[in-house]
């Protein structure tokens, strides 16, 4: 009787153990938010010396303007952003265009302006068992307007990378920003944008 008593409890405990180490296992295995910072390393080489003004607007498209992704397939563990990517994006892009001695600030003088439209920017993975593989995708529309003559460009950038597992935090930053350096200076250095703007 004893003996059938603490047989009982050990599996009993060990059902428990098992419960216990199952529940763990899910809980490490559950994917956490991430916001990351938006810094990419812009550079306008091709407008330097500008000197008609410019002004400049970052206009986000995109359904939901906070939201990069998620880190798996199931929709676990969602990536957004610090700040707002729009008004990031477009300090950034003022800062980068000063640096070619290029003169942002409004007044009553005649400018450039320049509308960066966000039509699509989105982090996957495609796998729902395992996160084997990412890609990221980022389109962007300038709409110039000078005077009276009109220029539409449109920018598009893709990249995509086999990982061991979930990409930590500091890896999807990286990763965003690369793909944010390689978009915005391809639409900003374009033949055609700098011939018109300058």
């Amino acid at each position: 009787m004893i003996k059938t008593t603490m047989n009982t409890i050990t599996k009993r405990v060990s059902q428990v153990a098992a419960i216990a180490s199952m529940a763990i296992l899910f809980s490490a295995c559950s994917l956490t938010p991430q916001k990351l910072n938006v810094e990419p390393m812009l550079d306008f080489a091709a407008v330097k010396g500008i000197e008609i003004p410019v002004q400049i607007t970052v206009v986000d498209k995109r359904e939901e303007a906070d939201l990069l992704g998620y880190r798996n397939a199931k929709k676990e563990g969602a990536i957004g952003f610090t700040k707002p990517l729009a008004a990031t994006l477009e300090a950034q892009i003022i800062k980068a265009l000063q640096a070619q001695g290029a003169n942002t600030a409004k007044s009553p003088e005649p400018a450039t302006e320049i509308a960066i439209e966000i039509h699509h920017l989105s982090y996957v993975t495609p796998d729902e068992s395992w996160v084997s593989h990412i890609k990221m995708k980022g389109e962007i529309l300038l709409n110039i307007q000078r005077g009276l003559t009109n220029l539409k460009k449109r920018s598009s950038v893709n990249q995509s990378q086999d990982v061991v597992t979930a990409p930590s935090q500091d890896f999807n930053e990286m990763y965003l920003n690369a793909l944010l350096t390689q978009l915005i200076n391809k639409a900003m250095n374009d033949k055609e944008v700098v011939g018109f703007i300058k």
